[in-house]
């Protein structure tokens, strides 16, 4: 009898044999399943509780080092030695809790910002050679006076004039420097009239008509200084009207004279000395003076008239652009002590590479050095203006 034709209310009949597994099989397969998710979440809890990656000199959250510093700094039961009332006993170790291993730098102030290097101004052409440049005048008490122009150029370098050469190519190189232009009106005509454009010449700061010998000599081709009066060991005092630059005098005095012996031309490349053998031994006195020239853009030429100074190490502390002579060619006036002195700065250029001569504007000088200066290529040496012999510090730094 099966189920379908069994009357009602009769039970079937008993099955022999095992019962079926169905309910324990799904019993061990729900176990199963609670038994790996259990798994699961311990491994997850386990990761989760991993300590994190430790940096060096980083104490972790719970370390037993910031334990210690907690007793340290707030538990009384704290071991002695670390016990103070006014700081803690390892003062560095507590401004370092909990920085990294790279020590901070704080700003001091004092880092030093270079200065741009003044740029390589051109000079000037030779048509405009005789025109002070509008940027690189400045209106002074008594006059125009030199500066550097807003975008940083020379006058050591616009009024310059380029040598026939440039580069050291084994040249032996003379510079001739002639002097008192301005003092004799004979004299300064023959100066710019015979002589190259080649030889520079100095100009008397208490000279006349300097400003019509300035766009003369310019328009020769010329490369100009300026000679400023300044103190020789002997002078009392400051002669009224002199103008003298005097080691006994006020900076700011000197500087008032300095920017009135300036305004008396433009166009120069620099300043030279008139004497001045007592301020050039006088580092205090001289050094505002040379601060002065080297902010304006100028050159300076110790004409060697005063012996030993301190001219040299003055400059170099101002960043001053600076030469010294090497021979004065008319110390003595006869034409033969001049040839001599004339053969002794080309024997100095070849053995040395460069020699600067020095002289006044006598018109036996004139006629010796505009000879001499037919020959120089002859006799194995090259006349170059000094501005190219001068190395700018500025620019070295």
């Amino acid at each position: 009898m099966n189920e379908l034709n069994r009357p009602l209310g009769v039970k079937s009949q008993a099955r022999k044999g095992p019962k079926p597994a169905r309910s324990g099989n799904l019993l061990g397969l729900v176990s199963l399943l609670f038994a790996v998710a259990a798994m699961g979440l311990a491994g997850w809890l386990y990761l989760a509780k991993e300590p994190p990656i430790q940096i060096a000199g980083v104490p972790a959250a719970d370390s037993p080092s910031q334990e210690n510093s907690e007793e340290t700094e707030d538990n009384p039961a704290a071991p002695p030695g670390n016990e103070t009332d006014d700081e803690p006993a390892d003062e560095s170790a507590a401004e370092n809790q909990g920085v990294t291993g790279l020590t901070p730098l704080q700003p001091s102030g004092n880092i030093a910002v270079p200065e741009p290097r003044p740029p390589r101004a051109a000079p000037q052409e030779a048509g405009l050679a005789h025109l002070p440049d509008p940027e690189l005048v400045e209106r002074g008490a008594t006059g125009a006076i030199p500066r550097r122009s807003h975008d940083g150029r020379k006058p050591m370098d616009v009024y310059a004039r380029e040598p026939d050469t440039t580069g050291n190519f084994g040249v032996a190189r003379v510079v001739l420097i002639v002097g008192g232009i301005g003092i004799s009106q004979t004299s300064s005509q023959e100066a710019v009239r015979k002589l190259p454009g080649t030889v520079t010449l100095a100009f008397a700061a208490t000279g006349n008509s300097l400003m019509r010998w300035m766009q003369a000599a310019r328009k020769k081709g010329h490369e100009l200084l300026l000679q400023v009066p300044m103190e020789p060991y002997g002078a009392s005092g400051n002669p009224a009207g002199s103008r003298l630059i005097n080691s006994a005098a006020s900076a700011e005095e000197n500087l008032a004279n300095l920017h009135w012996a300036m305004s008396r031309i433009t166009n120069y490349v620099g300043i030279m000395n008139y004497q001045g053998g007592k301020l050039l031994s006088e580092p205090g006195a001289l050094k505002p003076v040379f601060d002065e020239i080297a902010g304006r853009g100028l050159l300076f030429v110790d004409d060697g008239s005063s012996g030993a100074n301190r001219s040299k190490a003055v400059a170099d502390a101002s960043l001053l652009p600076y030469a010294r002579a090497h021979i004065l060619i008319d110390a003595k006036r006869t034409r033969q002590d001049i040839a001599k002195q004339l053969e002794a700065l080309v024997k100095e250029a070849k053995r040395t590479g460069l020699a600067i001569g020095v002289s006044n504007g006598y018109s036996e000088t004139i006629d010796m050095i505009a000879d001499f200066s037919s020959r120089a290529n002859a006799l194995g040496v090259e006349i170059t203006p000094v501005s190219a012999i001068v190395s700018d510090p500025e620019r070295q730094r």
